[in-house]
């Protein structure tokens, strides 16, 4: 066979990656990373009130920028580039004009942020989530049954509907909403056309209400009855949605001279990062994938026939051929992971921030290097004095859910907390708390998942935080008494996508077949220590303790 390549293309939370692949080896020939501009400033967002929204600039500009980046580090394999794919954060929608393009590109409303995506983690739908819940539970039909009997303010109609009321001059000029994983391959292909755009069947399944079950989307009478405005967006949703390893279509002539690839080249059907990450890392039946970067997804997928008609509740999705076609993919995950660490980060980074980086009493490029110092030593100290201390029954304990909670007890009300404080208690034991409560959270979602019948053998960790941090991952071992395989990929979720492009692009059949040749091998290994099983389930004690108190306070708010 001819040389064969592919690009496979992930949208995260704070930027985006490209890597260029050997379709046939797996091996990586090129990587480029585009931090959001916009975003990187703070822009078009409020933590205070939930609110994170990205700019469509900051997409399209990584577009360009990575795609470049890697074809012009390898130029001589242009030629080869057979497919590209993409996944992105999910559920972050946009609402579009009647061309699909987001309304923040028109001048108008370029910062106008309810015409922006609304980014996985804005909770600021919460009151829409909650109507939609109440209006699932009333139907004759739940249709909230796939993700767990819950509808998060995560996801798409909470948002779209919140976006809507918020804004009379946008809900006037949106003519329908575009998810980014659909955006970015319709950009790519040059589709301009509502009616001719396809969306991607996992988003669709695990954050849109779509199901065989009930014919696609849910009745107008459904959506009416929470709000009519919400009837002309969804009369522009294309009825058809379509696996991952399906193409949406050849590249434009515009982007492939762009670019200087071949107009011969497809372009893949947009995915969810996570689900991405899941293929990348070498998902399987009893193999899950814990994808650990901001936030946390959880992967596993089970035989139709395994499964049987059984309905898992407190998932964040349970949708056919979800994340592998022909299998039932269940997703569920934390709201908060990374961002947890990066939250107590900012909180000890405040007086070299406010203090510090202003101060008159060094020369300005010494005061630079100081701050710079500072803020890069921060964790890495933090992690060196949290792994040395002693296991002790009464440190501090600390709840994850800065963010709320995603599973397997969804409540976006919950607040993160810090308890067993004393006069003596010092930071690393607050950052060893903060970490022990995220690792609780994994282990309450693989308890639930093996509790309800998902057989778990295999661990596999994916993402940042997996590759960097021994201290976190042996936690997680240790916490939820099971071996964690570490992928050597850096990139999961690209590589993923690059499997799948490789699949629309004709050189593998099936995802299966291109993961065996394209997954890379374990880097690390990561042995729970029997010797600290005792303690750890103590300490859960206290944390399922701690969840108990904190929803009876949050429960009337």
């Amino acid at each position: 066979m001819d040389k064969s390549y592919v690009i496979g293309l992930d949208y995260g939370s704070d930027s985006v990656r490209a890597i260029l692949v050997d379709a046939l080896t797996g091996e990586q020939a090129a990587e480029a990373v585009h931090y959001y501009a916009r975003w990187k400033e703070g822009l078009y967002c409020d933590a205070a009130a939930n609110q994170f929204r990205q700019h469509p600039l900051d997409y399209s500009e990584g577009l360009e920028t990575t795609v470049k980046a890697v074809l012009d580090a390898r130029r001589d394999l242009a030629p080869f580039v057979r497919a590209i794919a993409v996944d992105t954060t999910a559920s972050t929608p946009a609402l579009a004009d009647e061309h699909l393009t987001p309304l923040a590109m028109h001048d108008r409303y370029k910062d106008n942020p309810n015409a922006m995506f609304v980014l996985w983690k804005d909770h600021t739908g919460e009151q829409e989530a909650a109507e939609i819940n109440r209006a699932c539970a009333e139907s004759a039909t739940n249709y909230s049954k796939f993700t767990g009997y819950h509808y998060s303010s995560e996801c798409f109609w909470s948002k779209v509907l919140h976006l809507l009321r918020a804004d009379e001059q946008v809900r006037r000029d949106a003519y329908t909403v575009v998810e980014c994983c659909d955006w970015i391959p319709a950009i790519l292909t040059g589709n301009t056309s509502p009616e001719k755009a396809k969306m991607g069947h996992c988003c669709a399944g695990q954050k849109m209400f779509w199901s065989e079950e009930w014919g696609g989307f849910p009745p107008r009478e459904f959506f009416e009855r929470i709000d009519p405005m919400l009837l002309p967006i969804l009369d522009t949703l294309h009825p058809n949605k379509y696996t991952c390893n399906k193409p949406y279509g050849t590249i434009s002539k515009e982007w492939a001279a762009k670019f200087g690839l071949p107009e011969s080249v497809i372009i893949g059907v947009g995915n969810v990062d996570s689900h991405q990450g899941a293929i990348g890392a070498g998902v399987a039946y009893k193999t899950a994938v814990i994808n650990l970067g901001t936030s946390a997804g959880c992967m596993v997928v089970m035989p139709k026939e395994k499964l049987g008609d059984r309905i898992i509740d407190g998932v964040f999705g349970q949708v056919d051929s979800c994340i592998l076609p022909d299998m039932i993919g269940f997703e569920v995950g934390l709201s908060a992971f990374g961002d947890v660490y990066a939250w107590f980060k900012r909180i000890l980074s405040y007086p070299t921030q406010s203090i510090l980086a202003h101060t008159e009493t060094v020369a300005p490029e010494i005061r630079e290097r100081l701050v710079e110092e500072v803020e890069d030593g921060i964790m890495r100290r933090l992690t060196e004095d949290a792994a040395a201390l002693p296991l002790r029954e009464d440190a501090p304990f600390a709840t994850d859910w800065i963010n709320g909670r995603r599973s397997p007890a969804p409540n976006q009300k919950l607040w993160g907390s810090l308890m067993g404080l004393r006069i003596s208690t010092a930071a690393p034991e607050l950052y060893f708390a903060l970490v022990e409560s995220t690792a609780f959270a994994i282990r309450a979602i693989v308890d639930h998942l093996t509790k309800n019948g998902i057989e778990i053998e295999r661990i596999i960790g994916v993402g940042g935080i997996s590759q960097k941090s021994p201290f976190v991952m042996q936690m997680l071992a240790d916490v939820i008494g099971k071996k964690i395989d570490v992928s050597e990929c850096k990139q999961s979720c690209a590589l993923g996508s690059a499997i799948c492009a490789s699949v629309v692009g004709g050189i593998y059949p099936t995802i299966e077949a291109a993961q065996k040749a394209m997954c890379r091998p374990i880097m690390r290994v990561y042995e729970p220590n029997p010797a600290v099983a005792d303690h750890f389930d103590r300490r859960y004690a206290l944390y399922r303790a701690a969840d108990r108190f904190t929803q009876e306070l949050v429960k009337d708010k």
